[in-house]
């Protein structure tokens, strides 16, 4: 085979599979981030959301207050009304696109709404149950839990991780694709011995995800710890916001596991942390709220 054009073929493909894996994980998070955001938002009717109200858009405009945010940043930053019990943002700060964050009804209806409104696998919930009544309560956020919350959200659209997560998954892809064929031309292998060939081509693909997943993991997990401390700096209002966000969703989870029996033991833990297998994304619930219980101890102390 010509040497020019071997090597020729797999720069481009090179450059081929960086790009795809690059824009795979981003554009989700851009040109696809509205469809995204039609698929997890509430609506009273096909085509409107839910409005969140004046009460929650004043509280996110004071929360970026208290977090400084720039006027180019709040503006980029769309809230709206989601399904569910769990705040979600996706998106980046690219003026284009934006980002999304996502606020769920528990901040917008009072527990009575809650009561009337909910079901659990499209059946009413026995509200004598103590499991329900207690899943009820911990979904009602004080103001200092709520603007724990959303502040929280903010800070982890501002370290753009759809960016870093598809800088990273390029790089690996074009490493390990250049190793492979520099291997695979300096032993001669292609066309000699396919099955190997095959086989390291497949290594390589796994050690590649393996590698992502871990960075990924790794930086998501480290972020957690390192948003909780920026969020004490703010003051007392956001340390004891803190504390009663983690306890009431440890609350939460676990009546929503006795309510969903095998189903929710597959979900979160006795203890109302995550279920996990392998991968750790996250600072368990129970190691977050332990860090705001000391910190409020110390709070306590100081006062």
């Amino acid at each position: 085979m010509n040497i020019f054009s071997f090597k020729y073929r797999n720069l481009i493909l090179g450059v081929t599979a960086t790009a795809v894996g690059y824009y795979a994980v981003l554009m989700p998070h851009t040109i696809f981030l509205s469809k995204y955001r039609y698929m997890v938002a509430r609506y009273y009717e096909i085509g409107k959301e839910v409005p969140l109200g004046l009460k929650v858009h004043q509280r996110i405009q004071k929360v970026m207050h208290d977090l400084k945010l720039p006027n180019d940043t709040r503006n980029v930053i769309k809230p709206f009304s989601v399904f569910g019990f769990d705040l979600l943002h996706a998106g980046t700060l690219n003026t284009k696109y934006g980002a999304i964050l996502g606020i769920p009804a528990n901040f917008t209806n009072t527990a009575e709404q809650l009561r009337e409104n909910l079901q659990i696998m499209e059946e009413p919930i026995d509200w004598t149950r103590q499991d329900a009544q207690n899943f009820l309560s911990a979904a009602m956020l004080s103001e200092n839990a709520q603007k724990f919350a959303i502040a929280r959200e903010i800070l982890r659209i501002q370290t753009e991780e759809p960016r870093f997560n598809s800088y990273i998954l390029a790089l690996i892809i074009a490493i390990l694709w250049t190793l492979y064929n520099a291997i695979t031309y300096r032993f001669r292998l292609r066309g000699q011995n396919i099955i190997l060939c095959r086989t390291l081509y497949s290594s390589f693909t796994v050690f590649g995800a393996l590698s992502w997943f871990g960075i990924k993991d790794y930086r998501s997990y480290h972020l957690d710890s390192e948003n909780d401390q920026a969020l004490c700096s703010l003051g007392a209002e956001y340390i004891k916001g803190g504390q009663e966000f983690y306890e009431k969703t440890l609350i939460r989870n676990r009546a929503i596991r006795s309510l969903l029996g095998e189903n929710g033991k597959r979900i979160y833990t006795a203890y109302g942390n995550e279920q996990t297998f392998l991968r750790q994304k996250h600072v368990p619930i129970s190691h977050r709220k332990d860090f705001f219980d000391s910190r409020l101890q110390n709070l306590d102390c100081k006062v």
